[in-house]
């Protein structure tokens, strides 16, 4: 049975020369990882306001665990004061169907909609980081940077390879992508545009790449927020051969199974072709393990990514996120 608790309004509210402050939905999906949420909402509570963007914020907490474990741990920053707070249980596992009821979730009259992982907090002025370049810019959409916290001790050869460290842009550039881990948008325009995050790639992952991809296509114009920083924990259990090899095939099988559900026939064969080109270029690539790191890791990627696209095409779907998962 699906759960929502609403908890009361915050007593913060900014207001400047009578101006009605945007209203900003912070839309966090969580399953059994109770530090993570903790650490994220009490962040939450010390981001810094600029009375020049003022703002109302909602925490839209969406507990993917049917037994809502997160409940209790949501429920003492409830009453804060530094935002409204949302508590909702979505029993069908799955992060599309949490995203989907993480926007279906959020109050009337939600102006802008961001997206944050509960294995991550941001910096103190994020949200009025990515206000500023939204002002900026007239963004529909704003993205930011993520930086990797590693446990104690990692495997040197991940970090000189830069495994975990995501793409970065110039400040204010316009690109043409963008993911949930760290992103702000325009509610009413993607609500216009009946934008669903696809349940038929459920274990999938990538949903969020197919999401923006068709928002960009619509029209939706992005633009990087470099002071919009988020940090994200990468636990030692990740840094191994498998998952990371792992990691890279999927990625590269979600473009195709993107491709499949919603490309036409030659969206499908470009995909095709451009991962058999990655992957014999990984593969000429291939020597350059043995001396550098990265260069060795590029090329790995050019293969894993390559295969995970030429089988995505070919109607493999990778299910990462499915128990026991495996190529």
């Amino acid at each position: 049975m699906n759960q929502q608790d609403t908890f009361p309004p915050s007593s913060v509210r900014s207001d400047r020369q009578g101006a009605s402050p945007l209203n900003i939905a912070v839309g966090v999906l969580t399953y059994r990882r109770l530090d993570g949420i903790a650490k994220l909402l009490d962040v939450m509570t010390r981001q810094t306001r600029d009375p020049a963007r003022p703002y109302h914020l909602t925490m839209v907490i969406v507990d993917n665990d049917a037994a809502g474990s997160a409940r209790a741990t949501v429920e003492d920053f409830g009453q804060t004061g530094a935002y409204d707070l949302i508590y909702v249980v979505e029993p069908n596992q799955g992060i599309p169907f949490a995203r989907n009821r993480a926007l279906d979730s959020a109050p009337a009259g939600t102006d802008l909609f961001c997206f944050l992982d509960d294995d991550e907090w941001p910096v103190d002025g994020w949200l009025d980081a990515m206000l500023e370049t939204r002002e900026k810019n007239r963004a529909d959409c704003v993205y930011g940077p993520v930086q990797p916290v590693y446990p104690e001790n990692p495997p040197e050869y991940f970090i000189k390879a830069r495994v975990f460290e995501r793409k970065k842009n110039k400040d204010g550039q316009r690109i043409s992508y963008a993911a949930s881990n760290n992103v702000m948008f325009d509610y009413p325009l993607i609500r216009s545009w009946n934008l669903r995050f696809e349940e038929k790639m459920r274990f999938t992952g990538g949903t969020d790449y197919l999401f923006f991809n068709q928002a960009i296509r619509r029209g939706m114009q992005v633009f990087w927020a470099d002071e919009a920083l988020v940090y994200d924990i990468v636990p030692a259990s990740r840094m191994t051969w498998k998952w990371v090899l792992q990691r890279q095939y999927r990625l590269g099988n979600t473009f195709a199974v993107s491709e499949v559900l919603h490309g036409n026939l030659k969206r499908r064969l470009y995909r095709a072709a451009y991962g058999a080109t990655r992957v014999m270029l990984g593969l000429a690539m291939l020597p350059a393990i043995v001396i550098s790191p990265y260069w060795g890791m590029r090329a790995l990627t050019h293969v894993l990514r390559g295969a995970g696209m030429v089988n995505g095409i070919l109607g493999h779907a990778y299910q990462e996120y499915k128990p026991n998962a495996a190529l």
